[in-house]
């Protein structure tokens, strides 16, 4: 291994490392009480260090949420584009949800705090502009599985883009109805059972 390669593995390395430290204290603190002198002795480096690969929290925050939404389009994509019925692709989709939400609860807890209008004013739009980019991908593909279930006589003559936000408002809003205690107890009932319910729900809408 060459010397430029090793330094390259340990930037990486380093940077692996403070991103793990970044979504600790996230968690622990949330985003307004975080600060960078407690994600660098998390991470148990200098602060001078720390700002060597991250500006300000602002972009640290950004780099972690980016980090857990580039698993979770990469696998909407993947799904959208099984050879599958629009049906069936709609159906799975749920699964996708609620399986990364067991997976990677530390990064949809991340992203909860971003349901805060506090938090998402605070982030430069050229930090988010990427993922706002790919999530509006993954819409329009999912729009795209509509518009397919209505050209094949599946799905009524419905609005394919209105369906998609419907799809992503609706998951996303159970899966973050269940990040709170008090929610649970007030809804009594299994959150994978309650997301199988919708996706029967949706499909029976879009066929109505």
């Amino acid at each position: 291994m060459g010397v430029e390669e090793r330094k390259e593995r340990e930037r990486a390395a380093r940077r692996e490392q403070i991103l793990q430290a970044a979504r600790e204290v996230f968690l622990q603190k949330g985003f307004g009480s975080a600060t960078m002198d407690e994600i660098a002795q998390r991470a148990e480096l200098g602060k001078g260090t720390l700002y060597s690969y991250f500006r300000s929290k602002e972009e640290l925050y950004v780099a972690v949420m980016s980090e857990g939404l580039q698993i979770l389009f990469d696998r909407i994509e993947e799904t959208l584009s099984l050879p599958l019925g629009p049906e069936e692709i709609i159906r799975r989709l749920g699964e996708v949800y609620y399986e990364y939400y067991l997976e990677h609860r530390d990064y949809f807890r991340v992203f909860f705090f971003l349901e805060h209008g506090e938090v998402s004013k605070e982030l430069p739009r050229e930090l988010i502009q990427g993922n706002i980019e790919r999530g509006a991908r993954c819409l329009r593909l999912f729009a795209e599985v509509v518009e397919r279930g209505i050209r094949e006589g599946i799905f009524a003559t419905v609005d394919p883009w209105k369906a998609a936000v419907a799809f992503w408002g609706t998951t996303n809003g159970i899966l973050f109805l269940f990040e709170e205690e008090v929610n649970r107890e007030i809804i009594g009932t299994d959150v994978e059972q309650l997301i199988q319910y919708t996706m029967d729900l949706l499909i029976r809408g879009l066929k109505a």
